[in-house]
């Protein structure tokens, strides 16, 4: 029988936005609930967004880092819980908790690094470090790191009538392959680098997103004669349903500190080719790849895969595979638990 554990996650961000840090560490709570008890320390707010099973701890996050008070409501905190393993899931609580490494020695403690770092020091105190993709784990000791990707939920699996219905709206009566793309339309997804690739290519291009350069990339567009071959649809609840009836998922990033898009993309079983940024350069094999900004690579890059899309998509099976056994939750959490478990007998 599986030793339950006592779990604390600590997540500092103030005031009860919910973005993919949040997610994902309400994602995990849950997830490790069903096997452990699991305590959450958060700023107030969170609290009616706590999951069930999950016991819920408000403390002031919104004081600095320095601030002693802080301080000992953390300290206080984790003396009543006394977890076995404490988590910290931001920057902020990896700062607070390294100076109480010491006061609780007979803890694990543990802090996930969703983002590279400038100074990994605060990091190094703890007994382990969870990272989200391989260039970061360089950092550590093979021993005392782990990489778990981040979760990604699939959408919800439409009918075979509704995919047909989305996908006609889609191509508005064009018999063409379906590309997409995600993204907040800013500079950094690089989506004029897409559009002059799309040049010459028989396709239509469904675009995701919304952002500061829609202007500038629909005048693209029309200068490039792409108007009739590419939709603008704006941003979407449902995005993950559209990665269900496209034929190829296309991202073309000048940078990505980790490609959810590709993960999304994998996981609900869509092909997928993108720039080498991280993310994508573990899961996708060399020639599904291009260097960032090189229009000419792209092009040529979306000619040759369109052109063998049905023997691609046979060769995606493994990766659709692993992704859906590595980036399901419930996976994320079994490897987080397996670490935890790692470490605590190293500990001992």
């Amino acid at each position: 029988m599986e030793q339950r554990r006592r779990i604390a996650q600590v997540m500092t961000t103030p005031g009860g936005a919910m973005g993919v840090i949040e997610q994902h560490t309400f994602e995990l709570c849950a997830a490790l609930a069903e096997k452990n008890e699991v305590h959450l320390l958060a700023d107030r707010p969170y609290s009616a967004s706590c999951p069930k099973g999950v016991i819920f701890h408000p403390l002031e996050f919104s004081k600095s880092a320095l601030n002693p008070l802080l301080y000992w409501q953390l300290a206080q905190t984790l003396n009543h819980i006394q977890p076995h393993v404490v988590h910290a899931q931001t920057a902020k609580a990896v700062k607070l908790l390294r100076r109480l490494v010491w006061f609780f020695q007979h803890m694990v403690f543990v802090a996930t690094a969703h983002n590279p770092q400038k100074n990994w020091q605060a990091f190094g105190a703890m007994n382990g470090v969870i990272v989200t993709n391989t260039p970061m784990a360089n950092h550590f000791a093979a021993d005392k790191v782990r990489v778990i990707y981040p979760a990604s939920i699939p959408a919800v699996e439409l009918s075979v009538r509704d995919k047909k219905q989305l996908k006609e709206s889609l191509l508005a009566g064009h018999q063409q392959p379906l590309l997409l793309a995600i993204g907040r339309l800013t500079p950094n997804k690089a989506f004029d680098v897409l559009l002059r690739a799309l040049v010459g290519v028989d396709a239509r291009l469904v675009i995701v997103g919304d952002g500061m350069e829609r202007h500038s990339l629909e005048y693209l567009c029309r200068e490039l004669g792409l108007s009739e071959q590419v939709v603008f649809a704006g941003r979407r609840h449902n995005e993950t349903a559209f990665l269900q009836v496209a034929d190829l998922c296309v991202v073309s990033s000048r940078y990505e500190r980790f490609s959810s898009v590709v993960m999304d993309a994998l996981a609900n079983g869509c092909p997928v080719i993108s720039t080498k940024v991280a993310g994508a350069n573990e899961w996708l094999p060399e020639a599904l790849l291009v260097p960032p900004n090189n229009v000419e690579a792209l092009h040529s890059l979306l000619c040759v895969t369109l052109k063998r899309l049905p023997m691609i998509r046979r060769n995606y099976l493994p990766i659709f595979l692993r992704a859906r056994q590595e980036l399901a939750v419930t996976g994320m959490a079994e490897r987080t638990q397996d670490f935890y478990d790692d470490l605590l007998e190293q500990h001992q």
